[in-house]
């Protein structure tokens, strides 16, 4: 065993070799972790399986990089730094010594179910807003923006547009389903994925928009839940409450299936989701659609990223940007 204590951290780097068949070595890091540290761990790691003449596989110092690059912290080069503090880091990693490429390695890290479990188990995420990974309850992995900042944070973004660079239009029944996009720009996060959050009933509802000329508006709902695809994916929304001028504009929405151009479920005799050419939850067809046409500056029409009830001002007007985030009660 190597141990070694510096301010405010501590590391130590277990390893048995080379009478066992594998390299295994730990790192527990506490406090912020400098160059240092991180470089005496790898050196010593890469080290340690080459005095037997063996030469690793590349990937071995690739899925090392690769952790700590994507680790809930800043991370530069070799020569960078590590921060973000207090850490408490346990990393396992095997690798066979026969000539194999078995590369077993294991992070230890909790699953999140969403990004309010995140902050309520992580509290020193409190505003800091970005892409976090959680765990749907069906075990599969997906990166989510989370806004950590707004109304005490723990917000699971599922729908975020700022400027166009995402298309939401054309996008297919399954496109929908599956989401699309990037959670680190714009996106949808799928269809699949909310109702998950939502199908215990026990989530609200947040929408930020902003217009062109500057001006903000929020709404929230105590009542928030999207059925399976079985169900077409239904909307089930209320107890609105908004900020000043802000009024309801889904509430005609509420118990409608969600369409899209190859999958119409509206109330209308057409088809409004190839009308306008975006997935929502349409009626006959809509007082809001914040999945409509993005356009680059305010334009007057009902095509667009729309919410008709603002202020005594009711139109269609395209919005600049839109937010819808989800957490529990």
């Amino acid at each position: 065993m190597v141990s070694e204590r510096r301010q405010n951290q501590m590391m130590k780097i277990n390893w048995i070799y080379p009478k066992q068949p594998f390299v295994q070595w730990t790192v527990i890091t506490e406090g912020d972790m400098s160059w240092l540290v991180l470089y005496a761990v790898l050196h010593l790691y890469v080290t340690v399986i080459r005095s037997s003449g063996i030469t690793p596989h590349p990937s071995v110092k690739d899925e090392v990089g690769s952790f700590l690059k994507n680790a809930p912290w800043k991370h530069t080069e070799m020569t960078g730094s590590l921060s973000g503090g207090p850490i408490i880091l346990t990393v396992k990693s095997t690798y066979k010594l026969d000539g194999g490429l078995v590369f077993s390695k294991k992070f230890p890290s909790q699953k999140f179910k969403d990004c309010s479990d995140i902050l309520k188990k992580e509290p020193y995420r409190r505003n800091r807003d970005g892409v976090y990974t959680i765990y749907l309850s069906n075990g599969v992995k997906r990166r989510v923006f989370c806004d950590m900042t707004t109304d005490g944070g723990g917000w699971t973004v599922i729908q975020r547009r700022f400027d166009g660079s995402t298309d939401f239009q054309n996008k297919s029944w399954q496109k929908y389903s599956e989401g699309f996009g990037h959670p680190g720009h714009e996106y949808w996060l799928g269809n699949d994925a909310i109702h998950d959050f939502t199908k215990a009933d026990k989530m609200k509802l947040r929408i930020d928009l902003k217009k062109f000329n500057g001006d903000k508006g929020y709404v929230q709902y105590s009542t928030f839940k999207v059925g399976s695809k079985s169900e077409k994916y239904k909307l089930t929304v209320g107890g609105f409450k908004g900020s000043l001028g802000m009024k309801d504009s889904i509430a005609a929405q509420n118990g409608m299936l969600f369409s899209t151009k190859d999958n119409d479920n509206d109330q209308w005799g057409g088809n409004c989701a190839a009308s306008f050419g975006n997935g929502w939850w349409f009626y006959k067809c809509h007082h809001s659609n914040l999945n409509g046409i993005y356009f680059k500056k305010q334009t007057s029409t009902n095509t667009g990223m729309t919410w008709y009830y603002w202020e005594n001002g009711n139109k269609w007007e395209s919005l600049k940007s839109s937010k819808m985030m989800i957490k529990p009660k």
